[in-house]
């Protein structure tokens, strides 16, 4: 019994850590999916401003616990050959615009990944975490 113990408690440790560390990267990758619609949703009306979609951003990560950085953000001006827009509020109606929000795992703070930092497997620092939505501006 205590052999079997030794024998099965490592692999369960491992197992339940791996559920865990993969559990927090797909909640944290689903979040950026919502980020992404949430700030493509306030950059596309005709009265959206500059600093709208990454407002939205900040506040749906925000719930998750992470500090949301605006370099992680480009919006891309599908319409116009793909150049990337600075200001929202300056794009003619009709334009489909595509919000993409990303970075690396390693760039989140609060990540927590047991498995990796005991074994080196699992969701490893330079695994990408992005979520893309495209609108058309109103």
């Amino acid at each position: 019994m205590l052999l079997e113990a030794v024998l099965v408690l490592p692999v369960l440790i491992y197992l339940a850590l791996g559920m865990a560390e993969f559990g927090q990267y797909y909640h944290i990758r689903s979040s950026f999916e919502q980020a992404a619609v949430d700030a493509a949703r306030l950059g596309i009306p005709a009265t959206a401003q500059q600093g709208d979609p990454a407002t939205a951003a900040t506040q749906t990560l925000g719930y998750v616990g992470v500090t949301f950085n605006s370099s992680w953000l480009t919006i891309t001006d599908y319409s116009n050959s793909n150049a990337t827009v600075t200001d929202v509020s300056q794009i003619a109606p009709g334009h489909m615009l595509i919000f993409k929000i990303q970075t690396t795992y390693s760039q989140l703070p609060n990540a927590y990944r047991p498995l990796y930092g005991m074994t080196g497997i699992g969701v490893g620092s330079s695994k990408t975490v992005s979520g893309q939505c495209s609108m058309v501006k109103e």
